[in-house]
């Protein structure tokens, strides 16, 4: 009796485990959908890999003449000098509007292509993530059933007498 009730305890365990890994999944493909749908915003709010925003061209006309030649902005609004022979005179005196313009269409598509391939490889693991549990959890489901079933008492009827016995194990 006692292997009956390690086997229903592994059986619900897993059977709960999978229902877990399913609303996680379901949350991380929400997140996906998210990042599919508006890829610009997804991930650091609208920032390039210069530190610039990149929602608009005129944003980041504006950032790049603000931003002195030499130095980028981290992901946490930073600035970090990555030429320190270079001088303080602002990247914009230097750039023409077509020259910013290149930057930042070639910056955008960057940000949007990465953010497009994580949140599509995203997707499609979390989907089959949902699927192998969903199957995980119809296995053991069905096979707790069948055990709960076979483990019910059997009432049989002798002549208008109810008598109940212990069902036999067939396996």
């Amino acid at each position: 009796m006692n292997n009956n009730r390690i086997s229903q305890a592994y059986g619900y365990a897993v059977c709960f485990i999978t229902v877990i890994v399913m609303l996680i999944g379901i949350k991380q493909v929400v997140d996906a959908a998210f990042d599919l749908s508006d890829p610009i915003h997804a991930n650091g709010g609208g920032y390039g890999m210069m530190g610039r925003q990149i929602t608009s061209f005129e944003l980041y006309k504006e950032d790049a003449k603000r931003q002195p030649r030499g130095v980028l902005n981290g992901p946490d609004g930073l600035a970090v000098r990555t030429d320190p022979a270079a001088t303080s005179r602002p990247a914009a005196d230097t750039l023409s509007d077509a020259e910013l313009r290149r930057l930042y269409d070639a910056e955008r598509e960057n940000a949007i292509g990465s953010v497009r391939f994580r949140a599509t490889r995203s997707l499609v693991g979390n989907l089959l993530l949902i699927v192998l549990a969903a199957v995980l959890f119809g296995v053991h489901w069905r096979w707790l059933k069948r055990r709960d079933d076979d483990a019910i008492p059997v009432a049989v009827y002798n002549a208008g007498v109810a008598t109940i016995t212990e069902p036999t194990d067939t396996r």
